[in-house]
């Protein structure tokens, strides 16, 4: 064996037992290769992901819906940007793309499991880990509902998908476009009119004629401990949909459709500070029957959060997506896969309890090179950073022997007046 095998077996023995890992590593130098396609670099994510959803799911799999802004708004070299106002009020411009995620969450802990869908919009065309061929005019909703259907029917997951999505997804169109068995949460809207025991009312005043409800958990929320309690009633929701279409000229319009009334349950979710004021006030509509109680569906949300964390730690704590140089929107894209499959690792190491977990949490924070609180052992952006350092690491040993190595380190210490 020479010092380069060494040497790399060595920096290997640490994570070897981490599932996943090498796949991941391979996956990682070929994101540039146009011979290796979407579907290459995501069949390990998929494969490992629906893996550790059968261990760490029970009866029900909780699936989180979003969508966020990838922002090129200095890059100039990206010609193939969205660019849109920002508000009616002002004339700043966003550029970028339009990334569209689906997150897999533990029902059991409330854990991030592994990214299961990944869109990225250009102006140009859409690329996606499910569907080559997604219009790109069609709306958000109408392409999470065919989203929807292809995790629910495509990806054989064996326990029972619960959507969880935010306002946007607060439509009597999109509702009625579900099949019967698309479990759904979505963040109501305020101002959004329901029938409540024969009369309308919006959904802001509904809430407010509910009382309490039952206590669910303490979180921390705005740096401060609240309590989360949430109440329940039964709605029908009867209104007419209004459907967005993108015409041929890219505008928007808007079509009336009446359909049957959509039977929905109603959870008013409040957090309560230690002076009994509340702080924040979520509501929610749900078609999951009452053998899931209103407590479950209100803890069922607060996980959703970890969609918003998933997308910090791509774009800012974590791999700082919006910095990336590729001009491609595709490299872009394949990139970002390699960036899910080390959110996935992470994840694993996060959580797992076998014995040595502790010594590959110190390695990859040395090796990212990132400072941790006292008493902490690691974060999650600290692991990614190290991960990523490791990939390019394990590169470099390949490419170089240790004498060579250290010629190099030798000739820059000369070059720079420097030892190090």
């Amino acid at each position: 064996m020479n010092h380069k095998q060494n040497s790399t077996n060595g920096l290997n023995l640490l994570i070897k037992d981490i599932k996943g890992f090498s796949q991941a590593q391979n996956a990682w130098r070929f994101y540039n290769n146009e011979n290796v396609d979407i579907k290459s670099l995501n069949d390990p994510i998929m494969q490992a992901g629906l893996e550790t959803i059968e261990k760490e799911c029970n009866e029900y799999l909780l699936v989180a819906h979003d969508w966020s802004l990838v922002n090129y708004r200095n890059h100039t070299t990206k010609d193939d940007c969205i660019e849109t106002k920002r508000s009616n009020s002002t004339n700043a411009i966003s550029k970028g793309y339009d990334l569209q995620s689906s997150l897999a969450i533990s029902d059991k802990t409330g854990e991030p499991i592994t990214p299961l869908i990944h869109n990225l919009k250009t102006k140009d065309k859409i690329y996606s880990t499910y569907n080559n061929s997604i219009d790109i005019n069609q709306t958000h909703l109408n392409e999470l509902s065919d989203r929807i259907a292809y995790i629910n029917n495509e990806l054989h997951i064996n326990k029972k998908i619960v959507h969880i999505i935010d306002r946007e997804a607060d439509s009597v169109g999109f509702f009625r476009r579900l099949q019967e068995n698309d479990l759904y949460i979505v963040r109501a809207l305020d101002r959004v009119s329901v029938e409540y025991k024969g009369n309308t009312i919006t959904q802001k005043e509904l809430a407010d004629t509910i009382e309490l409800g039952e206590y669910v958990k303490t979180i921390e929320y705005q740096k401060k401990q609240v309590d989360i309690y949430v109440n329940s009633v039964d709605i029908d929701i009867t209104r007419d949909a209004y459907v967005r279409h993108i015409n041929d000229k890219g505008k928007m319009t808007h079509k009336k459709h009446k359909g049957e009334p959509v039977k929905s349950r109603f959870i008013v979710e409040r957090l309560i500070d230690s002076d009994n004021n509340t702080v924040a006030t979520w509501l929610l509509l749900s078609n999951l029957k009452e053998d899931v109680d209103s407590k479950t569906i209100g803890l069922w949300y607060y996980y959703r959060w970890n969609i918003e964390t998933y997308f910090k730690l791509l774009k800012s704590s974590g791999f700082n997506l919006e910095k990336w140089q590729q001009e491609s929107s595709k490299a872009i894209f394949k990139r970002l896969l390699i960036a899910s499959y080390a959110c996935l690792l992470v994840w694993q190491i996060e959580h797992s309890s076998q014995k040595n977990i502790v010594e590959i949490k110190k390695f990859l924070v040395k090796l990212s090179g990132r400072l941790v609180a006292r008493g902490k052992v690691s974060t999650s952006p600290a692991l990614l950073a190290g991960i990523w350092s490791f990939f390019s690491t394990m590169d470099i040993l390949e490419l170089y022997d240790i004498e060579k190595l250290i010629s190099m380190k030798n000739e820059l210490n000369d070059f720079l007046g420097m030892d190090f």
